[in-house]
């Protein structure tokens, strides 16, 4: 693989479904500087997947089931050849003084550093959330391929380095979801339920009891169950507004 300007290979990884509002801001933002970009596709009936393609992004189509489930697939089937992987949301861009900043930086990173934390700035409704613990949220972003994993969870997850340390790049990542108030509240309603699901799998130990035939087993199915309810109100939620 040639290597970009930076003198380093960059990857991203979006997740999408029905984010044609979105998708074309977020590849314009990586294109020119990212050696590899692989959009994963959760079946989408919106021009999403057409939109990437039209952009240069290796399209893949995956059956969803969770965020976690859907990225591990994805670090663990994709033909990645570059030194370096990058996740992404379809709602997020990159800054261009943060990726001067990759440009500048991600060669000379010592062997040792197999991770990079990026600062999200969260912009909602046309608004910077400056104050209120919202920023600087600091993430795990970038890492060497095959350093880091994704937090299995029903939601909040989180990549995770297996070996290594991780350094806090300066600038800016930007999550402004140009959807409506609706949208917004819809989606919170639904990662509450899931951050619920977190909550009660952890305390009750139920990490592996659907599996099982365990006195608890009953209850991880039910849950599992108003999880995947979630996840198909927010297909129906999204089907609305691509249609808008």
């Amino acid at each position: 693989m040639t290597k970009s300007a930076s003198g380093a290979t960059l990857a991203t990884i979006v997740l999408t479904y029905n984010e044609e509002i979105h998708v074309v801001r977020c590849m314009e933002s990586i294109r020119k500087f990212c050696n590899e970009t692989f959009v994963i596709d959760s079946l989408s009936t919106d021009r999403t997947a057409a939109l990437a393609q039209g952009l240069s992004a290796q399209v893949v189509e995956h059956s969803f089931v969770t965020q976690s489930q859907q990225f591990q697939w994805a670090l663990d089937n994709l033909p990645i050849e570059s030194e370096w992987v990058m996740r992404l949301d379809a709602d997020e861009t990159l800054t261009p003084e943060l990726i001067e900043e990759i440009r500048r930086r991600l060669p000379g990173l010592p062997r040792d550093v197999t991770g990079v934390n990026l600062k999200r700035r969260h912009i909602f409704l046309g608004r910077w959330i400056k104050h209120g613990g919202r920023y600087p949220l600091t993430l795990l972003r970038i890492w060497r391929k095959g350093a880091a994993r994704i937090e299995r969870r029903w939601m909040d997850e989180h990549m995770v380095l297996l070996h290594g340390r991780a350094v806090t790049f300066e600038h800016d990542f930007s999550d402004h979801n140009l959807n409506d108030l609706t949208f917004f509240i819809d989606k919170h309603n639904r990662y509450a339920t899931r951050e619920a699901i977190d909550v009660l799998m952890k305390r009750y130990r139920l990490a592996g009891a659907a599996a099982t035939q365990t006195p608890n087993a009953g209850f991880a199915h039910s849950l599992r169950r108003l999880a995947a309810s979630c996840e198909s109100e927010e297909r129906v939620t999204r089907d609305r507004s691509s249609e808008q």
